[in-house]
């Protein structure tokens, strides 16, 4: 009897812990914790965009913010729906034959998942270091490459007129049906080591293959809610995205992708969720005291390239309800040695001064940088004309690994984080509430260090169509800028070599040098148009 009991306790426990925060924990770090507790567990399988799990953390951070006062701030639920691609997978009915004798799909021959569909009939050719002029026309081409360098090879033998290639990368059975969500730009067969030499006697012969693979598509959310509290249109918004790897594995995003184990993610970015929804409880007691509405968000897909904070920005946007100020939270549980990062601070006028003042009562000791861009979500905001604060304590060795778990993170730390945030706000509505955007320059450490120069613009990851790359957002005074190019537009051919996707876009930087012009064939809402770029 005393067993079951226990079981009982422990289901309600567990139970009131997903719907929401327990009543009975005042500490805020008891509440910290509790967060963590139910956003990393096991149980949630790493928040992977799309899932079961995804959708339960979604409810419980809703529950949580709705415990503190909060409300919808878009229609009737708090819950925000959107369709993103989950993978690239392939289908039934790929095959490769050499004349007559068809090969063996899983045996001798395997589909990358991010090729291209397509059904060719062409002969084969074998690469060469320095081939005759359109050598490649037209061809299916063997070659050899490591696994990592496939996407540039596809862009380079599409450039040289090859119309499929196969490749040696050594085993193939590890390759799996599923891939990232950015196809590549030719169809992609991988050849199993007992076929190397067949293929390469096979130079010149006829070939037919078929490549079937096709996105699928997938729904996960952002949750969006306010106090309701009209303040002649200000607000700040308070933001930090929950998704996170999922189980790992190849195309996740994980740094070890051979483990495929649960990646908790606590640290990345269940700490950034807590701390949000802890700021925004300290925010709530103030009542009618502040001057702005307070709006906390938890952003989806955000491992996927910012997906979720990009949509909602297009629609407060849209809706005339941009914030007057967004703050980030992103990886805030390993605060160690006082040690605290804001980003941001010469977004708005006096952030500097504004964060080292206040910083005079907490005692971090902070590192403060200015630009409002980087690989989160307050560039989603900041590309929108929308000063931004980016917190984070920084990354550490656990970071994207099956390792970043509850057991390494900082409560106390993050409760202190929490009431400087608060703090800040405090100041600022005593002030008037009132920051004033300003563009920052896009630091040189944004741009690829591989490349010889960079154009200054940053990848819409969002977009799939392959007929080009499109622009998320153009740093002030790069070359791009200069040169008139704008957030939206799409580049379909560089020097007069056809873009189809980010790896096209990239192999074409990748041929540029500084001092150099680049011709840009690019579209411009429905309208084609012509850049000169001067590197």
């Amino acid at each position: 009897m005393k067993f079951f009991c226990k079981i009982i306790l422990a289901a309600a426990i567990f139970f009131s812990s997903v719907f929401g925060y327990s009543q009975t924990k005042e500490n805020p770090a008891s509440r910290i914790k509790e967060s963590l507790e139910v956003l990393a567990s096991d149980r949630m399988e790493g928040r992977e965009p799309g899932t079961r799990e995804d959708k339960e953390a979604a409810k419980y951070i809703a529950g949580v913010l709705k415990n503190f006062g909060f409300v919808p701030l878009v229609g009737d639920s708090p819950l925000v729906p959107f369709e993103f691609t989950l993978y690239r997978e392939v289908g039934f009915g790929s095959f490769l034959k050499i004349e007559s004798h068809s090969l063996t799909e899983w045996k001798e021959w395997a589909l990358h998942p991010q090729s291209v569909a397509a059904d060719i009939n062409a002969k084969l050719a074998v690469y060469e270091p320095s081939p005759k002029a359109d050598f490649y026309k037209g061809k299916i081409v063997y070659l050899m490459s490591p696994a990592d360098s496939i996407p540039f090879k596809a862009s380079e033998m599409k450039d040289s007129g090859a119309v499929a290639i196969i490749v040696a990368s050594g085993s193939i059975d590890n390759l799996e049906r599923r891939g990232g969500v950015n196809s590549y730009s030719l169809p992609v067969f991988m050849i199993a080591p007992q076929t190397e030499s067949l293929m390469a006697e096979s130079a010149g012969k006829s070939l037919h293959l078929k490549s079937v693979v096709h996105p699928v598509k997938g729904h996960t959310y952002n949750v969006l809610m306010h106090l309701n509290r009209s303040k002649g249109g200000k607000s700040v918004l308070i933001g930090a995205h929950y998704d996170h790897l999922g189980m790992g594995g190849p195309g996740s995003g994980s740094v070890t992708p051979k483990l495929k184990e649960v990646h908790n993610g606590a640290d990345d970015n269940a700490s950034g969720v807590a701390v949000a929804a802890e700021v925004g409880r300290l925010l709530a007691q103030k009542g009618g005291d502040l001057g702005f509405n307070v709006i906390v968000a938890a952003f989806g897909a955000e491992e996927r390239g910012l997906i979720g904070s990009r949509r909602v920005a297009d629609t407060l946007a849209a809706l005339k309800l941009l914030p007057s100020l967004m703050i980030n939270l992103d990886m805030v549980g390993r605060l160690k040695e006082e040690r605290l990062q804001v980003g941001g601070v010469g977004t708005f006028t006096g952030a500097d001064k504004l964060a080292e003042d206040v910083n005079k009562k907490f005692g971090f000791t902070l590192s403060l940088t200015k630009d409002g861009y980087g690989p989160s979500d307050h560039a989603s905001f900041y590309t929108a004309g929308v000063p931004v604060l980016y917190f984070t304590t920084g990354v550490h060795k656990q970071y994207h690994t099956p390792y970043d778990d509850i057991e390494l993170i900082n409560f106390e730390g993050m409760e202190k984080i929490s009431s400087y945030i608060a703090a800040i706000l405090d100041s600022m509505n005593t002030e008037g509430f009132n920051p004033q955007y300003q563009k920052v320059a896009q630091p040189a450490t944004m741009g690829r260090a591989s490349f010889k120069v960079t154009l200054g613009v940053i990848p819409d990851f969002t977009y799939e169509k392959g007929d080009g790359f499109r622009v998320g957002s153009v740093t002030d005074g790069k070359p791009a800028n200069k040169a008139g190019m704008m957030a939206g537009d799409i580049i379909t051919s560089m020097n007069g070599k056809k873009v189809t996707n980010i790896y096209d876009y990239m192999a074409r930087l990748g041929e540029l040098k500084a001092g150099e012009k680049v011709e840009v064939d690019a579209v411009r809402d429905g309208k084609e148009i012509k850049l000169t770029i001067e590197l």
